[in-house]
Order: C-alpha cells, then structure tokens, then sequence
C-alpha cells in the first residue's frame, strides 16, 4: 500500500502513476497502434453493417443504395491529441485497403473464436482486441492494452470512472487554475480527485449526491485563453 492510499489522498493521476509502475501499459508505435485501432474500427463497421442489412432484408426492407457502405468508407482515429482520417475498402475476402494520405496498407483480418482479431499487416501478424468505452477506445494490441481516449475539449470536464459526486471544490462561477482539483467522487470505495486541463470559470453541471457514470459531463469551463476551447 502506498502512502497515498493509506490516506485516503487518491487522485485520478495518482492511479494513473501506479499502472505506469506496474507497467501495465508498454508503449507502442504509434503508426503501429493507429493502424491497429483503424482495423478494429473497420472490422466492428463492417460487422455492424452487415448485420442491418441482413434484419432489412428478412423484413424485406433492403436498400441497395447502403450495400456500398459495406465496401468503402471513412473512419477517424484519435491518438495523443491528433487525428487521423482513413479510408477503408475491402478488396478481398477479409482483406482492407486503408489508405491515409499518401499511405495505402493491405491488411487480412480473421476472427478468432474468443472474438479477437488476427491482422496480418507490413510482414508481420498481430492480434488485436478493443472496448470501446465512455471516454475512447481501449485497445489490446499483442498483449498490451493502449488507451486511447477521444480528442478532449477542456471546457467540458467529464469523469472517467463510474461512482457518485461527493463535493465540488470551488464555488459556481469561480475562477480555477489549470491542473487544480475541481471535484470529489467516490468510487471503489475511494474518494478521488479530478482536475481541470485549463484555466477558466467554472460552472456545476451536477450536484453532490449524484450518481455518475464514466463520460458525464460534471462541469463546463469558459476558459481565460478562448484559443485553447476547440477540440483538435
């Protein structure tokens, strides 16, 4: 146990310094990981695609207009605060086009029966699992699990853990410095802190008391730099 456990003073980044000491998540490539969430993205659009269409035409409600949809489209991963738009085909059984900017990859992607993906891609083969939670995509490349968390907007200050709000620590409207504490929840038993990313007014979108599931809005932050309140 640590000390900030013992005293009860866990923060969101205190758990976040504990999984890199354990080292439960191993850095990857990046052009390896937005690769593999790319795939994972199109497998799972694919897959949901097909299965509409299918429900269509057992009620006789086929629309030949969406098949293309099947066959080519456009997905965007996000990754470390940068977007990357691709655009998938299928120009083979099991096999992707993706194509960004000026790079095309071919890849072959297999199921497995635990629900995984195998993609064999560059000369290699890689085994890919994915959640896709609240706050982004948790992704499970070769064995080591990448969080991937949508491109944040700072005035929008959401929880990333499911619990109940204990207190807000500044008044409605008050001004707060980036990287302070602005609210308590409880959660597994612990009260952790969260913090905002800029400086600004705050205003309470919840109350104390309320139950809160991963991705809820708790404030809204009008920043002091309005430059910094657009998302990437």
């Amino acid at each position: 146990e640590t000390d900030e456990f013992k005293s009860n003073s866990v923060t969101t980044s205190w758990l976040d310094g504990i999984l890199k000491e354990k080292s439960m998540q191993v850095e990857r490539p990046a052009h390896l990981v937005v690769t593999s969430a790319a795939i994972y993205k199109a497998f799972n659009h694919i897959k949901a695609e097909k299965s509409t269409l299918i429900d269509s035409f057992k009620k006789g409600q086929l629309v030949t207009s969406d098949i293309p949809g099947l066959n080519s489209f456009d997905i965007e991963i996000p990754h470390k605060n940068i977007k990357y738009p691709f655009h998938v085909e299928v120009v083979g059984p099991n096999v992707y086009r993706l194509t960004l900017g000026s790079n095309v990859i071919d890849a072959e992607v297999t199921e497995t029966a635990d629900g995984a993906l195998i993609a064999k891609f560059g000369g290699e083969s890689h085994r890919i699992q994915g959640l896709d939670e609240a706050l982004g995509l948790r992704l499970v490349l070769d064995g080591s699990t990448i969080l991937m968390p949508d491109i944040l907007d700072p005035t929008e200050l959401r929880t990333d853990v499911t619990g109940k709000i204990v207190r807000y620590l500044h008044e409605n409207g008050s001004e707060v410095e980036a990287g302070e504490p602005y609210v308590e929840v409880e959660a597994m038993k612990m009260i952790m802190t969260m913090r905002t990313q800029e400086s600004g007014k705050i205003t309470h979108n919840m109350s104390p008391g309320t139950v809160i599931a991963a991705g809820d809005l708790l404030a809204s932050m009008e920043l002091k730099d309005a430059s910094k309140a657009s998302s990437v």
